[in-house]
């Protein structure tokens, strides 16, 4: 990723200075037709996981793709009850972690650390260029005032379906992809000041083939 100029925010102690990174507009046309992306879609072997360098736009178009926020005004993942989504979704790479922001397509860079050696128990994790950290996010469904009981179960069918199509776009776009739950959650937890009530549902290391 670019280097972008920096705004302030806060993560535990010591302070960071921290970095938004608006991305640049996601490829929104064109790649496999949708039935060879789905006789396609496999997870990338961890032994010969791909190291490939993710362009900025891959990342962008894998972000949206993932997001379920593109289109004007209708959401592609199923959130129940129509709120936003209750599913967040972190980066993990050279650069820091950042949060992605599907409001205004951006990257907010929470942590400086470079941690892909430490959120899996897998050692290929290390070496892919991106991983993404799915987690539940409930804020939506607090302020609606509604939902709580179905959360978890929501969570996990709407991670579902993030997931999947990122599977499909990461394939069109010659990106080797692997959903995992083999992850270090104490770490992740600590290192994302993640509440205690809030669950890491998955990670998905991306690299290209």
């Amino acid at each position: 990723m670019k280097t972008i100029l920096f705004s302030a925010l806060f993560f535990m102690a010591p302070v960071v200075m921290a970095t938004d990174i608006k991305l640049p507009a996601p490829q929104v046309s064109g790649g496999k037709p949708v039935l060879d992306a789905v006789a396609a879609r496999a997870s990338a072997p961890g032994a010969s996981f791909p190291v490939g360098r993710i362009s900025d736009s891959e990342l962008s178009t894998l972000l949206w793709a993932a997001s379920g926020k593109n289109r004007a005004s209708k959401w592609t993942i199923p959130f129940g009850m129509g709120v936003e989504p209750y599913v967040a979704i972190y980066v993990a790479g050279a650069e820091g972690l950042f949060r992605y922001s599907w409001q205004d397509h951006s990257l907010k860079k929470i942590a400086g650390e470079d941690a892909r050696a430490r959120i899996s128990r897998q050692s290929f994790v290390a070496s892919a260029p991106y991983t993404l950290i799915f987690a539940s996010d409930r804020t939506s469904l607090k302020n609606n005032g509604r939902g709580q009981e179905n959360w978890a179960k929501w969570t996990h069918v709407a991670a579902g379906a993030m997931t999947q199509q990122l599977y499909l776009v990461a394939d069109a776009l010659g990106i080797g992809a692997r959903y995992l739950q083999s992850l270090n959650a104490d770490f992740i937890r600590k290192i994302l000041a993640l509440p205690e009530d809030e669950e890491i549902i998955c990670i998905f290391p991306l690299g290209k083939r």
